[in-house]
């Protein structure tokens, strides 16, 4: 199998996965209006998670990986893809009937033990191939704080056996995981496939702005975890590592706006230059709020409302910003079907993402100061909802159709 029919097989994948959480994302709004007889919303949350960080997304990105770093070795992935799908179709049955579960549990202990077979095979490969290029500097770093972020679910056994299910420990391990996984893997694979690309375009960049860039974006990584503390309102220091690491990472856009406007400039076509704008803006905003929330009195009421704040925060980053990348990115390289009703679908889910995400944000605002609802919260977000799977929808049908063409 070639290099793009290998990456166009998973994008698939990703793509189905996609589509379940976006519907299981549905369901979920629609619960908060009547209760849906049967249905156990944590369960189905767990599930919506899980298929779209494990299912979807890293999918979405492995697969970029090895077509662009890797083109001539798709082969050596084969099983773990295979094995990795598995998983996550064991996650996206078992989390809905029974939540954490020995079924569910035992699947995610397979997902994290294909990452590491991934992980391992792409390092070996790399070294094969001798590179050591800027852009594979990125995934380096990516794969590594992957294999960090799998800590965080080991530890939720022993932590339960010292007696605390959904303890402030407990919590604290969650929180470690996601923000290693979004932070440390999915944001700095990201930006290793955009300078990839250019050098892939013979574009020129400064060697010295890109080096500076990657510097303050991925040491800030680690002491950024710190961010993810501060509900426990721990001492003034830790509010100070995170108030830096996030500076760090907000001056490291100054040195990215170049290679960012190169690689905009390179895309062509006026759609795709549109949505990774878009993608750019959710990502500044994201760098903006890591260091206004480390800010004490913005921190508490960030966790008092984290219901809204914390939720918009992370469907910005990860619909927002890098499910929008990896959409065009497939697009831009014809992995996926560039037809003008791809274009209208994923332009139907960017309406839904930004309405539902500006609602959410909206009334964290709101509770935060006037400690009430916006009118009409829940049909806002149910309605606005649905433009996200309808899109998705869209997007996917004309991909799993052979009547359309490119």
């Amino acid at each position: 199998m070639t290099g793009k029919n290998f990456t166009a097989r998973w994008a698939r994948v990703a793509l189905h996965f996609l589509v379940f959480s976006a519907l299981a994302g549905v369901v979920l709004r629609y619960y908060n209006l009547a209760v849906i007889p049967g249905l156990n919303y944590k369960y189905l949350l767990h599930a919506h998670s899980h298929v779209a960080l494990l299912g979807w997304m890293f999918f979405a990105f492995a697969a970029m990986l090895v077509h662009v770093f890797l083109p001539r070795h798709t082969a050596a992935f084969a099983k773990i893809f295979w094995l990795t799908l598995v998983a996550v179709i064991g996650m996206m049955l078992s989390f809905p009937l029974q939540g954490y579960g020995v079924v569910s549990i035992s699947f995610s202990t397979l997902f994290l033990l294909a990452s590491y077979w991934f992980v391992y095979v792409f390092y070996q490969k790399l070294r094969v191939n001798n590179d050591y290029s800027p852009p594979a500097r990125w995934v380096r770093w990516a794969l590594f704080l992957l294999v960090v972020s799998s800590f965080g679910p080991w530890a939720l056994g022993p932590i339960v056996t010292l007696g605390e299910p959904h303890g402030t420990l407990y919590n604290l391990a969650i929180y470690y995981y996601l923000h290693f996984l979004y932070n440390g893997f999915f944001v700095p694979a990201a930006f290793g496939l955009m300078l990839k690309q250019l050098d892939n375009a013979g574009l020129a960049y400064n060697k010295r702005q890109a080096r500076r860039f990657f510097q303050l974006t991925v040491y800030a990584v680690i002491p950024l975890y710190a961010l993810s503390v501060l509900w426990i309102v721990p001492p003034v220091g830790v509010y100070l590592v995170s108030f830096l690491a996030g500076a760090m990472q907000l001056a490291a856009v100054y040195f990215a706006w170049p290679l960012m406007r190169l690689y905009r400039q390179q895309l062509g076509e006026r759609f795709y230059r549109v949505v990774f704008t878009l993608a750019l803006l959710a990502y500044g905003l994201k760098v903006l709020m890591q260091v206004i929330s480390s800010v004490p009195v913005v921190a508490h009421y960030v966790y008092e409302t984290r219901v809204f704040t914390a939720i918009a925060y992370l469907h910005m980053v990860m619909l927002g910003f890098l499910s929008l990348l990896a959409l065009v990115y497939y697009l831009h390289n014809q992995v996926v079907k560039n037809h003008r009703l791809s274009r209208a679908g994923l332009g139907v889910f960017i309406a839904g993402l930004v309405t539902s995400v500006a609602i959410l944000f909206s009334n964290g605002v709101v509770m935060a100061l006037q400690g009430r609802y916006i009118p009409a919260y829940a049909d806002g977000m149910f309605y606005t909802s649905l433009l996200m799977p309808l899109g998705i929808l869209l997007f996917w049908f004309v991909q799993v159709n052979r009547k359309f063409s490119a």
